[in-house]
Formats: structure tokens, C-alpha cells, sequence
């Protein structure tokens, strides 16, 4: 089981964003709070010690890689992994997220050889990455694949240019899971699902409708959207991770907290690690991991299961893992008790050489209770 991070690399020796944070607003910070780094300090990636520093911590928190933005700037596609690699290996690589290019030539089916032109040259500025894989080839998350005039000519048009060049493949996830099935009938490898504009934090006012009943025990509605709708989190954290029949092939994505806006018009943000009116605490979040984990390890093959992780430094969004001032170490420990527990249960319903006898087979048993509980005070 691989847990992968999205990591904001605009973090890195530039201090604007470091000063756009601290710039907030009281009153903006009160509808959208944003947390400030604190334990992991305001880092340079330029620096290659501070660089393996952050690595370092993610791995401290059970994760296995970053997934980095890749985008187009000044006329070619651009990334910062070269400020993260030296610190990557074999237990720890980077995959993509391909953010569409703003003069979107992908949006026009007629432009044919532009497309295959931008292909090549996004592959090419991937390759010499230390790749995390997916079924052994780099895995690219397409952040707008909506955008696309004709998605199985662009999905083509990437694989082969993969195959003109060093890396091995391209497993493609759409970063925005929709129900008809268009992008996985067009070549797409998987959807990551949810994404926030999908969620709801709270039971609206509104009440389910007899209809809306009737039409998903029909099979005519997705019954994730009727709970979507009508129930909240806490009722249905387990149900929030199924495998949507739907939408074909669905990868888990794990918020710490999202951009509520459909619910909060003004704006705002809801922290998962806000367990009802109690203080803050991380056990919702922690069971959003854990069931993740444990679905993903039940329904996908092994070289497929994934979880992803909304994101490791997300200050900008109110979504970030990495330790901060508002919630100390919370959220870092909540997520490696998480990952260590969804970890622990996967082994354990791994099956036992054959040959092992009762008797040792009720020692290991004891054991194992016994290490979880010291895990768990500790």
C-alpha cells in the first residue's frame, strides 16, 4: 500500500509565499483559516539540507512520495523536482500533477499537431524524474481533463510519446471523477475521487426526497451522491471510499480539510479534524485513512493500490499534513497513526505460512494485539 502526498513546491526559496500567508487578514482567517508552518519551519528548497529535511518528515509520517505540480511557464512546462529529487529514492518517488495549460490548445480538436507538439515536450520534461510508478509507469494526474475536446486523441497522443522517450509508460488518473465514464473509456487509468466541490461537510437544510430514494434503488442514481446530499461525514466515512459503480476504476483521495464553498457561500473551509462542537481532534480524519487504506487493499490488485493524500503542505487551502502552528503536530500524528494502523490491519489479514502450528499461531496473535497497544499509547 503506497500513501502519496500533493506537495505546493511554490514554497521554496521565493519568501512571497511565506509573506502571503502571514498577510492574511484576521477576518480572512477566521472564514478560511489557513494554518501557519511551524515545526518544519519556513523552508528553502534550494537549500539541499532543508529539501531532505521535508522528505524526511513525510517519510516520518508513513508517506511514500510527493505528487508535484508540472505546468507551463514562459513558453515550456516547468516543475521543481530537481529541488526535491536529491533527497528521493527507490522508498520514495515523485509523481505529476499536470496542470493544463492556460492558452489551452487541448480544448480545440483541430489542433492536431500543437497537441502532439506540447505532448512531447511535457514528456520530455518528465523524464528524468525519480518516478513513482504505478503498474510500473510514471503516474500523471490530469488536473482539468474536462478541458479536452477530444480526451482519447490527447491520451494518445501522451502514451506515445512516452513511448518515444526514457520512461516507461503513463498510468493516467483524472483528478475530477465524473459519471459517465468518459475519460475512462478514452484511455484514463483511474479517477481520484472525491474532489471537494463534491463533498459536503454538513446535513443540508433540505430533506431527502421519496423520488431521490426510489431512483437509487432503481439503480438509476449513484447512492454515494443521495449521501452525499443528505448525510453528513460522520455517518458514512466508510461509504465515503466505495468504489462508485458508476465511475468505473475510483482512487481514494483523503482531505484534512477542503474549500466548502457550495455550503458557505462566503467562503470558508472545514476541517475534518473538528470532531463535532468537541476540540479539535484528529479521529475522523484518522478513520477516513484507515478505511481508505483497508478498501483500497480489498478491491484493487497490488500493484494498483493507492491512497492520496490532500496534500502535505496545502497551506493555501487549509488542507496541509505538514506540522503547524494553529494545530501543533496534530495532523502529522494523526496521519502516521493512520497509515501505521491501515498498515497494520492490511498484515493481518495477510494469511499465515502454511505448517505454522496452533500454538505459535496464537503467540504471533498475541503478540501483534500486544504491539498495537503500545503503538497506540505511544
Amino acid at each position: 500500500m503506497r500513501v502519496l502526498a500533493f506537495f505546493d513546491s511554490r514554497f521554496q526559496a521565493d519568501r512571497a509565499a511565506w509573506q502571503r500567508l502571514r498577510a492574511l487578514s484576521p477576518q480572512s482567517r477566521e472564514h478560511y483559516p489557513r494554518n501557519l508552518p511551524g515545526s518544519s519551519g519556513e523552508y528553502d528548497l534550494t537549500l539541499p539540507a532543508e529539501a531532505a529535511h521535508v522528505v524526511a518528515k513525510a517519510r516520518g509520517a508513513g508517506i511514500d512520495g510527493f505528487v508535484i505540480d508540472c505546468e507551463r511557464r514562459d513558453g515550456q512546462y516547468r516543475h521543481d523536482a530537481a529541488l526535491l529529487a536529491p533527497a528521493c529514492d527507490e522508498g520514495f518517488g515523485l509523481a505529476v500533477r499536470w496542470l493544463n495549460d492556460r492558452e489551452n490548445v487541448w480544448a480545440d480538436a483541430s489542433s492536431v499537431l500543437e497537441m502532439e507538439r506540447r505532448a512531447s515536450e511535457l514528456i520530455a520534461s518528465l523524464a528524468d524524474l525519480p518516478t513513482m510508478k504505478v503498474k510500473g509507469r510514471l503516474a500523471i494526474i490530469v488536473e482539468h481533463p474536462k478541458q479536452f475536446a477530444a480526451p482519447a486523441a490527447v491520451t494518445a497522443l501522451l502514451r506515445q510519446a512516452a513511448e518515444k522517450s526514457a520512461l516507461p509508460g503513463l498510468y493516467l488518473i483524472a483528478n475530477r471523477a465524473e459519471d459517465k465514464g468518459r475519460f475512462l473509456s478514452a484511455g484514463f487509468d483511474a479517477l481520484i475521487d472525491p474532489s471537494p466541490d463534491q463533498w459536503h461537510s454538513c446535513k443540508p437544510n433540505n430533506h431527502a426526497q421519496g423520488l431521490d430514494f426510489l431512483e437509487v434503488m432503481a439503480g438509476l442514481k449513484d447512492s454515494s451522491d443521495y449521501l452525499d446530499k443528505y448525510f453528513s461525514y460522520l455517518n458514512f466515512t466508510v461509504a465515503r471510499m466505495l468504489n462508485r459503480p458508476a465511475r468505473g476504476k475510483v482512487l481514494a483521495r483523503v482531505f484534512p480539510g477542503f474549500s466548502d464553498w457550495p455550503l458557505h457561500p462566503d467562503g470558508g473551509v472545514t476541517q475534518l479534524v473538528n470532531n463535532g462542537h468537541r476540540p479539535a481532534d484528529a479521529t475522523l480524519f484518522g478513520m477516513f485513512i484507515e478505511n481508505a487504506m483497508l478498501f483500497t487493499h480489498t478491491n484493487f490488485p497490488a500493484e494498483e493500490q493507492v491512497l492520496f493524500l490532500q496534500s502535505w503542505n496545502g497551506w493555501f487551502e487549509g488542507s496541509q499534513i505538514e506540522p503547524s502552528l494553529l494545530d501543533g503536530d496534530l495532523l502529522f500524528n494523526a496521519t502516521r497513526a493512520a497509515i501505521d494502523r491501515g498498515r497494520y490491519m492490511i498484515r493481518s489479514r495477510e494469511p499465515l505460512p502454511p505448517g505454522i502450528d496452533a500454538a505459535l499461531r496464537a503467540r504471533i496473535d498475541s503478540l501483534c494485539r500486544a504491539t498495537q497497544q503500545l503503538v497506540t499509547q505511544k
